[in-house]
């Protein structure tokens, strides 16, 4: 047995409804969801000239022994991002261009400030994970990937890491 109009009407409304209620909640997720295109002063892909004309000095041995890299510390860096004041900020450049940036911070306030930071700016988490003392998320973009670490180490010292990399130079 078929439902009447009047059913056949209402069912057709509340789906229509619901299809809407999706249709402005994506909208609300995408524009909130704005993809970076590098951070500070230079976009991804600048060249080093960029940040060696800065107030700056190169940080040795901040990767290691990875040939091509070189990291740099802003002497006027404004510490404040994303609703913390980090204790640094480090621009890193892979053969000469602007790839990414390290973040690092103290706290686990710091820390879930972060994450809802990168989750309003970057939509949610690609993947998640808690590990004895570590917490970690990571986020993508068209352009730029984030991946969020925090670490307890003992009970008197944390350590946290927003890492933002260019998912084009990183290649």
């Amino acid at each position: 047995m078929l439902p009447d109009r009047g059913q056949r009407g209402k069912s057709t409304m509340r789906l229509l409804s619901v299809f809407l209620a999706a249709m402005i909640l994506a909208f609300a997720v995408s524009a909130a969801a704005e993809d970076m295109n590098g951070f500070g002063d230079f976009t991804w892909g600048s060249d080093l000239e960029a940040i060696q004309d800065s107030d700056s000095n190169l940080v040795e041995g901040m990767m290691g022994a990875m040939p091509g890299v070189k990291a740099f510390k802003r002497n006027d860096e404004d510490l404040d991002f994303g609703g913390i004041t980090a204790d640094a900020i480090t621009y890193i450049f892979y053969k000469g261009r602007f790839t990414s940036v390290n973040i690092d911070f103290r706290g686990i306030d710091n820390f879930e400030t972060l994450l809802a930071y990168c989750k309003k700016r970057f939509g949610p988490p690609t993947g998640s994970a808690i590990l004895r003392l570590e917490q970690y998320a990571s986020f993508d973009s068209p352009k730029t990937g984030a991946m969020l670490l925090y670490q307890l180490s003992q009970q008197t010292s944390n350590y946290g890491r927003l890492y933002l990399y260019s998912k084009k130079y990183m290649k």
